[in-house]
């Protein structure tokens, strides 16, 4: 496949590929002394972050887009269309062409299809038959938690502040102020999802693998703008570190618009050839 796939396909890599990270000392939530007024309280601040979620259903917006890969890079644009609990689609535009779509992404409930109308080839699977997608327990919920500038916890549908621990910036017990990070690690990886106070707003969240060093992902939230009544990310920065690969997609968000109406499933023209997705995916990450 040509670079600008191969990007593409990279960035799917990102969200679980990585296999290392460290874990500071943290204080558990459910172990966290009884504070006095005024003191900060994991509970409290919990509900912040979650009053934060946009709750509208639907979101599309025009992109500007830059893909990073190995010291490669190309801008375009295109559009992205998220519709909560059923699919995320990102269109991206040919950068020299223009109004012809290069490629598109989707991300429903069971599957993720990545279309190259480039070359006229298509990946369609199910999460659970790419192998690490499978062992890293990646599904639609992450994903989409993602691009809604949400914490999570991985298979969970709504996370509580006892799956969490809370840390200040430097790994201290948090105050009121700064910086606060809310922890979660399972078997394979690390989540930590860096928030701002006093409104407890996300601005990065980081996955991490417990063995490999070498690896992270990283997904950075800026710029945030009313967009029915709450604020949403403008500017958004998905990247990641894979020994000696690296990637990054950054998102610079316009027109946000509540709208619904449009075709939630994209269609495979019958011409398109099906590419193997474990093959594909095992070569990207150099397995």
């Amino acid at each position: 496949m040509k670079f600008r796939t191969i990007a593409l396909l990279m960035l799917l890599t990102g969200f679980v590929s990585v296999a290392c990270g460290s874990q500071k000392t943290a204080v558990r939530q459910d172990s966290v002394p009884q504070q006095a007024d005024g003191a900060f309280t994991p509970e409290t601040y919990f509900k912040k972050v979650v009053d934060n979620s946009c709750h509208e259903k639907c979101l599309t917006a025009k992109v500007k887009c830059e893909i990073q890969m190995d010291g490669n890079s190309i801008s375009t644009s295109g559009t992205l269309r998220m519709k909560k609990d059923d699919v995320i689609q990102i269109s991206l535009l040919d950068p020299i062409v223009g109004a012809f779509e290069l490629g598109r992404m989707e991300f429903t409930q069971d599957k993720l299809l990545v279309i190259d109308r480039y070359n006229k080839k298509y990946i369609n699977v199910p999460y659970a038959e790419v192998d690490f997608l499978k062992k890293c327990d990646i599904d639609f919920n992450s994903l989409q938690n993602l691009f809604w500038n949400d914490i999570f916890v991985p298979a969970k549908s709504k996370p509580e502040a006892s799956d969490f621990t809370f840390t200040d910036g430097n790994g201290g017990e948090p105050k009121n102020e700064g910086t606060v990070c809310l922890q979660y690690v399972d078997e394979h990886l690390t989540y930590a999802f860096s928030t701002l106070q006093p409104e407890g707003r996300l601005t990065r969240t980081m996955i991490n693998g417990n063995r490999d060093k070498d690896s992270k992902f990283a997904f950075d939230y800026a710029d945030f703008q009313n967009f029915e009544g709450r604020l949403f990310p403008n500017d958004m920065i998905m990247s990641f570190v894979m020994g000696n690969k690296s990637a990054s997609l950054s998102f610079l968000l316009s027109s946000l618009k509540n709208k619904s109406g449009w075709e939630t499933r994209t269609k495979i023209p019958t011409k398109y050839k099906q590419e193997d997705a474990e093959r594909i995916f095992k070569s990207l990450i150099g397995k």
